[in-house]
């Protein structure tokens, strides 16, 4: 199965995954990017390595006995690397742009996985993922996730992040740039407990919001990041 994975990866490594240089440019039109994700819950193609990939299944300690929801899985590569490598039962990716989820639905069926992945071409906002054990969203949170999460996933998912925890949330392990929470979720007694968790060290918040801005690899909008800080700890 390895000699089939890898190829893709590769090639999509090559033709559009360069993560300081996407993030670069994501930051230089953040109110575009932010307005589309808000609205859409539709984040730009970018594919992670599968080194990445790996160490994401490790942080979440994938094995036989979960089940994998990948919320905007492109082209379904970690349910993929979820499935062949670590074996979980059973992988669901949603996707909610068409041409992504055919896509991913091709390279299922190429494979000989489409028993143990499934493909849902929706909004995963709308999809119900109470099966899941695992879940995995690399896109900016919005102004609706703590809610929705907390609402959708079963108690102990292990939900996994891309660049940054949902604001407000403790840390239960993290290996950057994922970062992995338990539901129920931990809520943070204070904006600088929660910088604290998200820099490993204690530092001003005015600091903190320099430090995002500044940092090519914090993935995240910083007018929506004091909006979404001033909503949890109101």
């Amino acid at each position: 199965m390895q000699s089939i994975i890898e190829p893709y990866s590769t090639a999509f490594a090559k033709a559009s995954f360069s993560t300081k240089n996407r993030y670069k440019k994501a930051q230089r039109v953040p109110s575009i990017w932010t307005e589309v994700a808000l609205k859409t819950h539709l984040g730009p193609d970018i594919t992670q390595s599968n080194r990445n990939i790996r160490r994401l299944l490790h942080l979440a300690q994938a094995s036989k006995k979960d089940v994998f929801y990948d919320l905007g899985c492109g082209r379904g590569q970690l349910c993929i690397i979820a499935v062949s490598e670590f074996g979980v039962r059973h992988a669901v990716g949603i996707e909610r742009l068409k041409s992504r989820a055919k896509k991913a639905e091709q390279r299922v069926r190429h494979l000989g996985l489409s028993r143990q992945i499934e493909i849902r071409n929706e909004d995963f906002y709308d999809s119900d993922l109470y099966e899941a054990t695992i879940a995995y969203n690399g896109l900016m949170e919005d102004f609706e996730s703590l809610q929705f999460y907390e609402q959708s996933l079963k108690r102990e998912c292990r939900l996994v992040t891309l660049s940054m925890p949902l604001v407000g949330v403790m840390l239960n392990s993290q290996d950057y740039p994922f970062y992995l929470m338990k539901i129920p979720f931990r809520k943070a007694r204070s904006v600088s407990q929660w910088v604290q968790t998200v820099l490993s060290q204690k530092m001003p918040v005015k600091d903190f919001f320099k430090e995002i801005a500044e940092d090519p690899d914090y993935w995240t909008d910083i007018r929506t990041l004091k909006a979404l800080i001033r909503r949890r700890f109101r």
